[in-house]
């Protein structure tokens, strides 16, 4: 490949050149406020129920998983078009305040995922709290969840609190 064939994002150059490259007048570049990443999640969100999931080797969840999640999702009289299932390891870094204004948000879950690394206060596994207008529920992992029945109930214990079932 040639170095007559490489196209950059006009994004990276302004973000490499932030002074300006021909000699005269220094004009400060307007800041420009940068918009939540678009979001890909599984579901259509009717409900505004986000389950925030953490998976490198897959792109959501293997089938025993997925199994596992639709009959929870049955047990709280909801469905795959009520959530949005997101498996944030696509986006790292973003705290939770950018995610509600990727994903609209009511009611969230944290499977695996610390309040601290979505810049949130630590607190308690499966107590729902309130967040910035959203309902939080922070749990374990969902594979941890899937081979232990004491955290199955201490997961459908705090999801009938968090989705009054």
């Amino acid at each position: 490949m040639s170095l007559d064939q490489v196209q950059l994002d006009p994004y990276l150059l302004a973000r490499i050149y932030t002074q300006p490259i021909v000699p005269g007048k220094n004009s400060p570049a307007p800041k420009v406020q940068e918009a939540p990443p678009k979001v890909k999640f599984l579901g259509e969100n009717q409900k505004n129920i986000t389950l925030l999931i953490q998976n490198e080797s897959e792109a959501y969840l293997n089938d025993e998983l997925f199994n596992l999640l639709t009959n929870i999702l049955n047990a709280c009289k909801l469905g795959m078009q009520d959530i949005a299932l997101v498996n944030i390891s696509q986006y790292p870094a973003m705290p939770f305040t950018a995610w509600q204004t990727a994903v609209p948000m009511k009611q969230c879950v944290l499977f695996g995922i610390s309040p601290a690394s979505l810049g949130l206060e630590t607190f308690p596994t499966y107590q729902v709290m309130q967040v910035s207008g959203c309902q939080l529920l922070y749990s374990d992992a969902f594979f941890d969840i899937s081979q232990d029945k004491a955290l199955k109930g201490k997961l459908w214990t705090g999801l009938k609190q968090l989705l009054n079932v």
